[in-house]
């Protein structure tokens, strides 16, 4: 770089430099009230990690969102979020709504012009924001905190999903994998207490790690009550249709749920469709190209990523949902179906019938006989869609938000307590 670039692009980080000073000198001021000022039984002062929100929400953006709604409502905790350290013209752009009391730790540059310094000036700057800031642990809800945040956290809490990559390493990609062996060992040696989102992640933990089980927490999530149903318009759906939602990926099998539909439609057995909502993620080439190639390929129905009120009439219309998996840290698809009053069918393994208990119907894992078997008694009794669908709403009347985060508050206390 030439002396006048050089001079140039220093001259425009200045803009930059200011705005950074300033918030961090604001930070500071807080600070330094909060130290003088604050009552002895002060609400706890809580960091968290709020980088699933810089996408459309799937399971842990979801999970988080409910999360902290129920923190904000409470006056015991004080709510700091942390993310992309910059705002500007360009984003990036919160995809939910953050609680009315919660501050979002960042810097506003908006209007700024930017530099080839600005980045790091920021990158440097938000550990000293994270740090002023003075939170009394950081929470990460996606498995572990980013390094930044991680470097200056006086005690740390991490929600851990599912150990699918130590159970079954086979379905994930080699980089995810090696990502995951690399920063989760690191992370669970660090956290000063860890929520598992049910009983059998726990025991994985547990079987996998070297983990003091006190510092291990099954906090099962909670189940959002479905809106009330109205003279919805059902767009192109089907009459009668079996409904799968997650991302189409190895773990999820769709494989064998469209094996067991193509036997009952060669069979005559079943007249209605498939229906398919989720995004494609990984090696899922031959699982779309068999929707797409299937003999059956016209009563196949795949409608990628759906916003939430267009997934509650799907839901609602359908007359059973699968969830196939091989392996699930919780199964939050299984509730929300039987919110909405349809019958479920899932997979006999991992939490899935932890989670189901007796108001859902069970099949080995990647058995498509009993898959179909399962369908066709749904399919056919309207005395047992009646059953299950009484069963799976008195069952889904057990998982709270509210509960799960009052337990999960009681472990940031018992982390933040321990210093």
């Amino acid at each position: 770089m030439s002396p006048s670039s050089l001079a140039r692009e220093l001259a425009l980080a200045i803009p930059t430099l200011y705005v950074v000073s300033a918030t961090l000198a604001g930070a500071l001021v807080r600070r330094l009230r909060r130290a003088i000022s604050g009552p002895p039984n002060r609400p706890l002062r809580v960091g968290v990690d709020i980088r699933p929100f810089y996408e459309p929400l799937t399971g842990v953006g979801w999970y988080l969102w409910h999360i902290l709604d129920e923190l904000g409502r409470r006056d015991d905790v004080e709510l700091v979020l942390f993310g992309d350290p910059r705002v500007t013209e360009d984003g990036p752009k919160l995809h939910a709504s953050i609680p009315a009391g919660a501050r979002l730790g960042v810097f506003d540059l908006r209007g700024v012009p930017s530099s080839r310094f600005s980045r790091p000036i920021v990158a440097i700057a938000y550990v000293g924001l994270i740090w002023i800031e003075g939170c009394d642990l950081v929470f990460g809800a996606n498995y572990f905190l980013p390094r930044l945040m991680g470097a200056v956290a006086r005690r740390r809490v991490v929600t851990i999903h599912d150990l699918t990559y130590r159970r079954h390493p086979e379905l994930l990609q080699r980089e995810t994998l090696d990502n995951l062996e690399r920063e989760m060992a690191r992370e669970i040696a660090r956290a000063d207490a860890i929520v598992c989102v049910s009983e059998t992640t726990r025991r994985d933990l547990l079987e996998f790690y070297s983990v003091d089980p006190s510092r291990a927490h099954a906090i099962l999530s909670g189940a959002t009550p479905p809106p009330p149903p109205t003279s919805e318009d059902r767009g192109d759906l089907p009459g009668r249709y079996v409904l799968f939602v997650s991302t189409v990926e190895p773990r999820k099998d769709l494989d064998t749920l469209i094996d067991a539909f193509e036997r009952l439609k060669d069979r005559g057995e079943y007249p209605g469709d498939l229906v398919v909502v989720g995004r494609v993620g990984w090696k899922a080439e031959e699982t779309v190209r068999r929707m797409r190639e299937s003999r059956w390929s016209g009563s196949i129905r795949h409608l990628d990523y759906v916003t939430r009120d267009r997934l509650a009439t799907i839901y609602r219309n359908a007359e059973a949902f699968v969830m196939p998996s091989l392996y699930e840290g919780f199964g939050l698809p299984v509730l929300e179906a039987m919110g909405h009053g349809v019958p479920v069918i899932a997979s006999r393994s991992s939490s899935l019938p932890e989670v189901g208990g007796d108001a859902a119907l069970y099949f080995e894992p990647r058995n498509t006989q009993e898959l179909a078997a399962a369908i066709l008694s749904i399919s056919a009794s309207p005395e047992t869609r009646a059953r299950l669908a009484k069963a799976g709403r008195e069952r889904v009347a057990q998982f709270r938000w509210d509960e799960a985060a009052a337990k999960t508050l009681d472990v940031f206390r018992r982390a933040a307590g321990a210093r």
